[in-house]
C-alpha cells in the first residue's frame, strides 16, 4: 500500500495498514534548523513515512506591486464587487515560486510532478474570509462582514465562483484533495456572529465545495480555533476532512471523536501552539500516545501538526514525535 492508497483508504474508512502521517514543513526558518541539525526536508519526509504532499496557490490578490510585507495593494470595500479578477485558469496559479521570504511554498505543478505517483497531493486554497482579507486587509475584511453585508455578499459570490474555477484547475492538474483555509474560530468561541457565517460564508463555500465534489476530489477544511457550532454545517456542505481540531482553543477532542468520528476524517493530533512547544521528554511522549488513543480507533484519522512547524521547535523534538508516531500508527 503506497501513501496515496493509504490516505484514500483512511478517508473511505476501508481496511488500512496504518494511520496516514502528515507534517507541514513550510516555515523556512524551521526548515533551515532542520537541515542543519538533521538533514533536508525530503529526508524527513521519507524517513518518517509522510504520506501527504501539500501544495499551495498564491494569494488571490495579485494586483499591484508587493510591499515590504509581501502583500499586494489593498482595495476599498466599494471596489471589490466590480473588480475584474484574473483568469483562474492561467497556469501562473499552479506554478508560483515567489513566496513570502519565510514561507517554503510548493506549487501545484511541482508537487504533482515530484510526488504525484506515490504521495497523496493536497492543495491549500484561501477561503471566503482569508481570500477577501488579501484584498481588504484583515481589519477591513472583518469590519465589512458586518458593516457592508450586501457589498460583501456580492463580492463573495463572485470570489466563490472564481475559486471554484481555480479548484477545478488544480484537480485537473492532478491534485487529490482541495483544502479550503478559513480561520473561523478563536479561543473558546467562534470568530464571527452566526448571521455572518450563515448568510455570507457558508452559502459561498457551498459553491466551491460543490465543484470539488463534482470533480471527484476530496474536500478538506482548515480552520483554527473553536468552531463547534459550525461542524454540522461543514458536514452538510460535504466537507470530508477537518484540520486541525485545536484543543488549545477549547475543542473537546473526545466529544468530537464520539459524535463526529464517523462523519469527518480528523487531520491533526499534534497541537504546535501548546503541546509540541511546551512539553518535553515523557510528558510529550504521553501526549502523543493520548492523541492516538483518542483518534486512531475505527480509522478516520490522519496524524499531523495543527499548523506549520514553527522555528522555536527543536528539530530533534519533532523527530522524536514522529518516531513515536510511526510506532503507534500500525493497525
Amino acid at each position: 500500500m503506497n501513501s496515496k492508497e493509504r490516505v484514500l483508504c483512511a478517508i473511505r474508512r476501508e481496511p488500512i495498514d496504518r494511520v496516514p502521517l502528515d507534517c507541514w514543513l513550510h516555515e523556512k526558518r524551521f526548515c533551515k534548523r532542520l537541515e542543519e541539525d538533521y538533514g533536508p526536508v525530503d529526508k524527513f519526509l521519507d524517513e518518517f513515512n509522510i504520506d501527504i504532499a501539500s501544495s499551495f496557490v498564491p494569494w488571490p490578490n495579485q494586483f499591484g506591486e508587493k510591499d515590504d510585507r509581501y502583500y499586494h495593494r489593498k482595495f476599498e470595500m466599494e471596489e471589490l464587487p466590480g473588480l475584474d479578477l484574473e483568469d483562474p485558469r492561467d497556469p501562473k496559479w499552479l506554478t508560483e515560486t515567489d513566496w513570502h521570504p519565510i514561507f517554503r511554498g510548493v506549487n501545484v505543478k511541482d508537487a504533482v510532478e515530484r510526488y504525484g505517483d506515490d504521495r497523496f497531493i493536497a492543495v491549500h486554497m484561501w477561503g471566503m474570509v482569508e481570500g477577501t482579507s488579501s484584498f481588504l486587509g484583515i481589519e477591513n475584511c472583518w469590519l465589512n462582514l458586518s458593516a457592508e453585508p450586501e457589498l460583501m455578499k456580492r463580492w463573495m459570490n463572485k470570489y466563490a465562483h472564481w475559486l471554484a474555477e481555480l479548484a477545478e484547475a488544480c484537480i485537473d492538474a492532478g491534485v487529490d484533495m482541495v483544502r479550503i483555509s478559513d480561520d473561523l474560530g478563536q479561543n473558546e468561541v467562534e470568530l464571527f456572529p452566526p448571521e455572518v457565517i450563515n448568510e455570507l460564508i457558508i452559502p459561498n463555500m457551498k459553491i466551491v465545495i460543490d465543484r470539488i465534489k463534482d470533480k471527484g476530489a476530496v474536500v478538506a477544511m482548515h480552520s483554527d480555533g473553536y468552531i463547534m457550532s459550525i461542524i454540522d454545517q461543514f458536514i452538510d456542505l460535504g466537507v470530508q476532512v477537518l484540520h486541525p481540531c485545536q484543543e488549545s482553543a477549547g475543542m473537546n477532542q473526545r466529544y468530537i471523536k464520539e459524535h463526529y468520528g464517523d462523519k469527518l476524517i480528523m487531520h491533526g493530533g499534534l497541537d504546535v501552539m501548546d503541546s509540541l512547544l511546551n512539553l518535553e521528554g515523557e510528558p510529550l511522549r504521553e501526549y502523543v500516545r493520548e492523541q492516538f488513543d483518542i483518534w486512531k480507533p475505527g480509522s478516520g484519522f490522519i496524524y499531523n501538526g495543527s499548523h506549520l512547524i514553527q522555528p522555536d521547535i527543536a528539530p530533534e523534538k519533532l523527530c522524536e514525535v514522529y518516531r513515536l508516531a510511526n510506532e503507534l500508527a500500525p493497525y
